[in-house]
């Protein structure tokens, strides 16, 4: 695998790590923007930049026409 197919690998595979957490298990509190629970904010931020890793890697890595010769 080369640097660049690990680098994209990493990208996108600590998201899913990171999806699972398991220090806001049983928690409310705080509180974000006065109505959003923390944990759910947290599953937010990481659909956002789960969506932005994916718009780059379509962007720089993505084969420019994967049906030319």
């Amino acid at each position: 695998m080369t640097g660049k197919a690990m680098f994209w690998f990493i990208m996108m595979f600590l998201p899913f790590v990171f999806y699972v957490d398991f220090w806001q298990w049983n928690t409310v509190n705080p509180i974000v923007f006065g109505w959003i629970p923390w944990h759910v904010f947290y599953q937010i931020l990481l659909n956002l930049a789960m969506v932005v890793i994916f718009g780059m890697f379509c962007k720089y890595h993505w084969p420019k026409n994967p049906f030319q010769d």
